[in-house]
């Protein structure tokens, strides 16, 4: 039986549409929908890879067809088709029928068995009926809207018109535009704008600019509306009466924006009227979230991103270069909206909404016609084409004449940069080339851009988005760079080379601090250095409690050079070996030679001390393009970790493979994440099993048996400890995931700080549950996330029975000390008076003053 997939911009258009389906259609088909962007499918906008998820749900060898409703779903379906396997392609079709009485067409036909050519024809002749009815109906009116002023509207042909006056503070700048794109792509409808020259006679109404296509971005941003521009709106089409009464609408309501809501924003004749919390003042000390201990004073630096040479020669193969650059723009699709969500649980849904401007440069049809035309007609190449018709976008937005219009331009730039990155496998990110050590600024850094920082000029780093427990906070800790996050975002506008001084300890930032200021955080600067000198010296000595506890202390790593720093600190294993870097800093997966090679030279700095490999770990807040990892609602809840694996068992096998043969010359054992079933566990080990097997056959010479150890993250696996125990050898629990599953709180948002506490009650009644099964059938227990490093909690953990600390590599010196000076007895009583509280609070008192009498 053929299938049906319906596109449309709107979720509730297509579920009403599949709701009359079934009422009209009295047998049952293959039908699926794509529709609707962000959380729930309810925002308006298509997605071509939930369309070629949709396509496969109803796929058969009797083919598909796919109806679109308008603009960009049309582009949408079309990226679509060119993403799927060669072989269905001949096998799918995309109709140009009307989208309802086609799809109604349509299903009847695949009711009663007709073949793929049948139901397309009928599907494009569904509107004949209606046209022939309409053909005998009087003249469609043109009378403008009640209030409104027409400005023609003799003939029938003639569009209908209306007036309005734009009162938005900064015009008709990103948010709101993209809010009109938005709505007139849910309408049958062609509708244009234009703006007239400044003139108080109505009668001497004169256009200006225009009219332009009201669903392109960038064409709406050439007429440069600004704060009391009238603009004559035309609409032509079956729905354009409606569509011109939800442009009255939106303007009338200001397009949902506040006068007050962006002051802040980044234009100076804004900024003076910012509230008082939200710009940095020179000498007063700014409030952020403190990510990384440490004091650092130094000049201010941007991050900015570096600029990629974009070839020029022609080309030869414009299918190909198209196809490409669809498949890029998909890949940025994906990770534009992971960001926005990001942003929205960051700063709120005003800070995000920007880029739903973003989305809509990409689904522009107006642009794409012209990339299109410079590829197929020109015959450049796709890099160059984009590039082209993205600079004169950011150009009309240079050339409006509201300067805050002026600051859209690098809107552009952005989604410009981020596809070419994408379709020339090039990064954007810059290896930082300070002319002095300096402290970092940028609104948000990436586990990929800490990664690649050039340490020797990196002081500490200052962003706007974060939180302590992100994976960018936990490589700066690694590093050893103090670090704050949660800052103004008006830290952004900070002149290069201002003085700055940050103190990782309290979350604090000055902006040309003081000479009192500066003596205070040298002297605290210099007592911290020494106390680390001190600490280190003595690191390499187990960590016995008074009364001859022993607890292992581990490092969580990443790379060669944190195992360099493991060794250094004095950890007798790596707790954690995250290979989610091995693929960050790159434009492609690492091979599994690669892999070895890379294992075998951590081992080699190890000198034989056990290595846990978790395998890959992407997902949540870590995305890699290239894995083109699915767009979801909460990536968090989603295909991450060991699910992605499973669903790339190809990338699974060559890392598992790399783990085994690397394992002849060093102590690895494999670390399996994410882990919420018993079935997560045994098919993760059928797939080990598999890998072995493959080796065993080639003859290729690797560890066998190989210990196997799993994480602790979610609450199931926490309650299902006892079953997972006869499974494998060693349990790890990653605290920042398992606290965040629990107290159902993303960890990267910095609004919800107050639920990222690993010592709230129900995380430690979970982490006692673990060690007292675990300990049952004789297996051990480690915890690598954050919270063991944290001093207030080791003695709790210590006293919970744990066996093993994992931290960052900078911990060590520091936990080893105190663990000494511990009596294993006393921190016993200690956890299980905290397993008693009700509240976090009630366990960090008791923490606090537990540590003062030592």
């Amino acid at each position: 039986m053929v299938g049906l997939v319906l596109v449309s911009h709107s979720r509730n258009l297509a579920d009403a549409l599949v709701a009359l389906i079934k009422q009209v259609n009295a047998a049952t088909i293959p039908i699926a929908k794509a529709a609707g962007v962000g959380d729930d499918r309810q925002e308006f906008g298509t997605d071509a890879m939930e369309i070629v998820e949709a396509i496969h749900s109803v796929y058969s060898s009797d083919g598909v067809l796919v109806l679109m409703d308008l603009g960009s779903a049309i582009l949408s379906a079309e990226m679509a088709l060119e993403l799927l396997p060669e072989e269905m392609q001949p096998h799918v079709r995309l109709c140009s029928a009307p989208f309802i009485e086609g799809a109604i067409s349509a299903a009847v036909q695949i009711g009663i068995g007709s073949d793929l050519d049948t139901v397309h024809q009928e599907a494009r002749q569904a509107l004949f009926p209606k046209i022939d009815q309409l053909e005998h109906d009087s003249a469609t009116s043109t009378s403008a809207l009640p209030g409104e002023k027409p400005l023609t509207g003799d003939t029938a042909a003639a569009p209908q018109q209306i007036i309005l006056t734009i009162l938005t503070r900064h015009g008709l700048h990103a948010r709101p535009a993209a809010k009109l794109v938005q709505m007139v792509k849910t309408f049958d409808a062609e509708v244009e704008i234009a703006t007239f020259l400044p003139s108080d006679a109505e009668e001497e109404l004169r256009i200006a600019k225009g009219p332009v296509p009201a669903a392109s971005l960038n064409r709406l941003a050439s007429l440069g509306v600004v704060h009391g521009d009238r603009i004559l709106v035309s609409a032509q089409g079956s729905m354009a009466e409606q569509a011109l009464e939800a442009i009255r609408r939106l303007v009338a309501e200001n397009f949902g924006e506040k006068d007050d809501e962006f002051e802040s924003e980044p234009s100076p004749e804004f900024q003076r009227k910012s509230p008082e919390t939200d710009v940095i003042l020179t000498g007063k000390p700014s409030t952020a979230i403190p990510v990384s201990e440490g004091i650092a004073i130094g000049p201010a630096f941007h991050y900015h991103k570096a600029r990629i040479e974009i070839p020029e020669q022609g080309n030869s193969d414009p299918q190909t270069e198209w196809t490409s650059l669809q498949q890029a723009m998909a890949v940025v699709r994906n990770n534009i909206m992971q960001r926005r969500r990001q942003v929205q649980s960051s700063l709120g849904e005003s800070r995000a909404a920007i880029f739903d401007a973003h989305l809509f440069m990409l689904e522009d049809d107006s642009l794409l016609t012209r990339v299109r035309q410079q590829i197929f007609e020109q015959h450049r190449n796709a890099a160059a084409a984009w590039k082209s018709e993205m600079n004169k976008a950011a150009d009309s937005y240079r050339a409006a004449p509201n300067p805050y219009l002026h600051q859209r331009a690098a809107d552009v730039e952005d989604v410009e940069m981020q596809v070419l990155s994408v379709l020339l496998g090039k990064t954007t990110t810059a290896f930082l080339t300070f002319p002095e050590p300096g402290i970092l600024i940028a609104e948000e850094l990436t586990p990929t851009a800490i990664a690649q920082l050039d340490r020797s000029k990196i002081l500490g780093i200052v962003t706007v988005i974060g939180g302590p427990t992100s994976h960018s906070a936990i490589l700066a800790r690694a590093l050893g760079l103090p670090a704050i996050t949660g800052v103004a975002p008006s830290v952004v506008d900070i002149p290069e080379g201002t003085p700055l001084a940050i103190d990782g300890f309290q979350g604090k930032l000055w902006k040309k601090p003081d000479a009192d200021v500066l003596d205070e955080l040298r002297a605290r600067q210099t007592e911290w250095q020494t106390t680390r000198e001190r600490l280190l010296a003595s690191s390499h000595e187990p960590a016995l409690t008074r009364d001859e506890h022993r607890v292992k202390i581990a490092a969580n790593t990443g790379n060669e050079l944190d195992a360099v720093m493991a060794v250094r600190n004095g950890a007798e294993a790596i707790g954690i070996f995250r290979t989610e870097f091995l693929y960050l800093t790159r434009n492609n997966a690492p091979t599994e030679g690669e892999q070895v090679e890379t294992l075998t030279r951590v081992g080699a700095i190890m000198e034989g001390r056990p290595i846990y490999v978790r395998t890959l770990d992407v997902g949540g807040d870590k995305a890699i393009p290239y894995l083109h990892l699915p767009v979801e609602a909460n990536p968090f809840l989603g295909v991450r970790s060991l699910r992605f694996s499973f669903k790339r068992p190809e990338i699974f096998l060559t890392q598992l493979r790399a783990i085994l043969r690397a394992g002849v010359q060093a102590d690895l054992r494999i670390m399996l994440p994410m882990i919420s079933q018993l079935e997560d566990l045994l098919q993760a080990k059928r797939y080990v099993e598999q890998a072995h097997q493959a080796l065993e056959q080639a003859g290729i010479p690797h560890r066998w048996p190989l210990e196997a150890a799993m994480m602790v993250e979610t609450p199931s696996a926490a309650l299902l400890t006892a079953a997972f125990a006869r499974h494998l050898d060693y349990f790890s629990i990653g605290t920042n995931d398992l606290t965040q599953y629990t107290l159902a709180a993303e960890r990267g948002n910095p609004e919800l700080t107050s639920y990222h506490d690993g010592l709230d009650p129900a995380v430690l009644q979970l982490i006692h549950k673990v060690v007292q099964d675990a300990h049952r059938f004789g297996k051990k227990v480690g915890v690598c996330g954050e919270l063991a490093g944290e001093p207030a909690a080791v003695p709790i953990l210590v006293g919970l029975g744990v066996d093993e600390l994992s931290m960052n590599p900078g911990s060590i010196p520091r936990v080893k000390d105190l663990i000494r000076k511990l009596e294993f007895s006393a921190a016993s009583r200690l956890a299980q008076n905290a397993l008693q509280a009700e509240r976090v609070s009630g366990v960090r008192s008791m923490a606090e003053q537990f540590l003062s009498t030592m």
